[in-house]
């Protein structure tokens, strides 16, 4: 799950990444920094006020940035990216930034990729199941189909009656057969 402070991060990581001449660390993160401030000023419904009172809320949102101390562990890194920001060590801030994006869709992949095997594993460990007690019907009944053409026959039989394996896996099942 996202926080609001990393969805804010990734929008203005995205709204520079648009940009057709790239930037230096520094340049972005001093235009990340007046989007920012641009944006709470907007929030606040001053827009149109005097620069005198967009400068107040400016210093307010700098002196808060600069206070900032999370306990939530979910906001620490966005917290040590504002205090960057508004600390004026921008370039700092944007290699933070990229580096914790980074850092996220790597740790995203390992979950898929984790998730994929779990679930493969999960897949194997049924069909295995489901090979034993086909192999175990087969011995059972296993006069049935002696002569010519008897595993083919067996084959056909176990894909009918223990899906979802099929015809070939069981043949070659049924070849090793003793």
């Amino acid at each position: 799950m996202k926080s609001k402070g990393d969805t804010l991060l990734q929008k203005i990581l995205s709204d520079f990444e648009k940009c057709v001449n790239p930037e230096s660390a520094e340049e972005l993160g001093r235009k990340s920094w007046e989007m920012i401030l641009n944006y709470r000023i907007e929030q606040l419904g001053c827009s149109n006020a005097s620069e005198e009172i967009k400068s107040k809320i400016i210093s307010e949102i700098s002196a808060t940035c600069l206070s900032w101390d999370t306990d939530d562990a979910t906001l620490s890194t966005t917290q040590k990216i504002f205090n960057r920001l508004a600390s004026g060590h921008f370039s700092e801030a944007i290699k933070l930034a990229e580096s914790s994006v980074h850092t996220k869709e790597e740790a995203s992949k390992t979950v898929l990729q984790h998730n994929a095997v779990k679930s493969a594993n999960s897949k194997h460990a049924s069909n295995n199941k489901t090979l034993d007690e086909a192999m175990k019907h087969f011995a059972m009944n296993r006069t049935e189909y002696e002569g010519r053409g008897g595993k083919k026959r067996a084959a056909i039989d176990l894909e009918r009656l223990f899906p979802p394996l099929k015809y070939r896996t069981y043949l070659q099942h049924l070849k090793k057969f003793k």
